[in-house]
């Protein structure tokens, strides 16, 4: 009895030992982190996070840091194109979360002139007649240039942005001159200036491969590759396209005006202060020797 008696208090201490061994080391011990702030973008675009960090964030996505900051107002700047914003989060010793959805507004660009359209400003693109394109605003709330040209010839559309998208419609395009002659004699030089100007641009008449007038001085060469030398028998007429002239699209009517001469051999008939908005057909005769 005495031996079974001493084994069983053994049993219960070692069980108490057991017991204090396993306790000491299960036991779990708190760690303090920093609060986590989560940026995600929302803006429909890639954003380019200037502050408190410096990333991309593809449109969807988020990124995640722990600012040394735990409290307050953090500003978390971003940018996308030429355009940069900020969106304010507080930070309250927790996690907080930021979502980006500020986006620089959608220009639309359409073309309507009939002619493909080469845009410069504010971007650098071609765009086919009846096609639309689309870019985003390199500014808020101004107003935009949208320059083009076509041909040789320039335009400027304005557009007031006010911070939303637009759609600008491009209509405009160089002008067509139709000459008709009725002189009585072979037309072989065509001369435009402005008004009362001291100089006159053009000269000899080339004939394109694709139809299209050009107008060049001796001086500057003959036939380049697929043009031909081209005249006006009486009772004829040629059409000339303003887009083979380096002039603004831009003015008001008094910069639509021009002088028009043409000239055979040592003749020539002159009409003035011509006002060339759209095509226009001018009928030169006798009458218009100057």
């Amino acid at each position: 009895m005495k031996k079974i008696t001493t084994f069983f208090v053994l049993a219960i201490l070692l069980s108490f030992v057991s017991c204090d061994t396993v306790t000491h080391y299960t036991m779990r011990v708190a760690v303090d982190r920093n609060p986590t702030l989560i940026i995600e973008n929302r803006t429909g675009l890639t954003v380019a996070v200037t502050a408190p960090v410096s990333t991309n964030i593809n449109n969807g996505a988020s990124t995640q840091l722990q600012p040394a900051e735990t409290s307050g107002t953090i500003n978390v700047s971003y940018r996308i194109g030429q355009v940069q914003f900020t969106e304010q989060v507080t930070m309250d010793n927790a996690d907080a979360t930021v979502t980006l959805t500020k986006r620089p507004p959608t220009i639309t660009v359409v073309n309507q002139t009939g002619q493909v359209a080469s845009i410069s400003a504010p971007v650098s693109l071609n765009i086919s007649n009846g096609a639309r394109t689309e870019f985003l605003a390199p500014v808020l709330d101004q107003t935009i240039n949208i320059t083009y040209k076509i041909g040789l010839m320039s335009f400027t559309e304005r557009v007031a942005m006010a911070n939303r998208d637009v759609t600008v419609t491009l209509t405009r395009s160089p002008p067509t001159l139709t000459i008709v002659n009725n002189t009585g004699l072979t037309i072989n030089t065509i001369f435009l200036r402005r008004p009362g100007a001291p100089t006159w641009t053009g000269g000899n008449i080339w004939t394109r491969s694709d139809g299209r007038v050009l107008l060049r001085e001796a001086a500057a060469g003959g036939a380049q590759t697929g043009e031909i030398s081209g005249s006006i028998i009486n009772r004829d007429s040629i059409k000339i396209w303003f887009g083979d002239l380096e002039i603004s699209g831009d003015g008001d009517s008094t910069d639509y005006r021009f002088d028009v001469r043409i000239g055979s051999g040592l003749d020539s008939f002159v009409k003035f202060n011509v006002q060339i908005l759209n095509d226009i057909t001018l009928t030169f005769t006798q009458s218009d020797k100057p």
